[in-house]
């Protein structure tokens, strides 16, 4: 009897320790190119800003509602693909005096921590790699819809708004007072499929 009531008591404790454990809730979406942009923004003389985007943009990230800081991203931008309608300030910009795009194909970003924030919002940190230099960022992001899209894949997006220095990233020209802003503005709007 005592050996039976043992038996019983182990095996009700693995079972609370089991449903103790929750499933995991991970997702983990691939970046829909056609679908996503980082869009910049960035003072000229004071005048105005100066918009622009880049084309290419791949990567996956992983959504954990249970457990968001096992949640990830990781973004790679080539950064040939940069647009800001003027050919001749898109060549001027993919030379040394900013992206050194031959030198530094790739503008990568990957997170290294993912705190959840209540709902849908999530606080990002992570590496920002540009020109072979490697600085934090951290940005919110807030995830918009998920669900089936028209083509009944399932679908996630959202965006997140941050600023990064340029002169951290070795973009020293016409930093001087009353030149080109250092203050860059970057927009993150993306959606995921599984």
């Amino acid at each position: 009897m005592k050996k039976l009531v043992l038996l019983f008591a182990v095996g009700l404790v693995a079972a609370m320790t089991a449903s103790a454990v929750p499933a995991s809730s991970a997702q983990k979406f691939k970046i829909d190119p056609g679908h996503t942009q980082v869009l910049f923004k960035i003072n000229h003389l004071g005048f105005s800003y100066t918009h622009g985007m880049f084309g290419d943009v791949k990567g996956e990230f992983t959504i954990d509602d249970a457990n968001p800081p096992a949640s990830q991203i990781s973004v790679e931008i080539a950064t040939a693909s940069i647009n800001t309608l003027n050919k001749d300030r898109d060549d001027h910009l993919r030379k040394a005096d900013f992206f050194d795009a031959k030198k530094h194909k790739k503008i990568t970003f990957k997170s290294t921590k993912v705190v959840g924030l209540g709902g849908n919002r999530y606080e990002v940190t992570g590496d920002l790699t540009m020109r072979g230099v490697t600085k934090p960022v951290s940005f919110n992001f807030e995830r918009l819809k998920t669900g089936k899209d028209p083509w009944k894949k399932d679908r996630t997006g959202g965006m997140a708004k941050f600023t990064v220095k340029r002169t951290d990233f070795g973009m020293n020209y016409m930093a001087q007072e009353g030149g080109l802003g250092d203050e860059v503005e970057i927009t993150l709007s993306v959606e995921g499929t599984l």
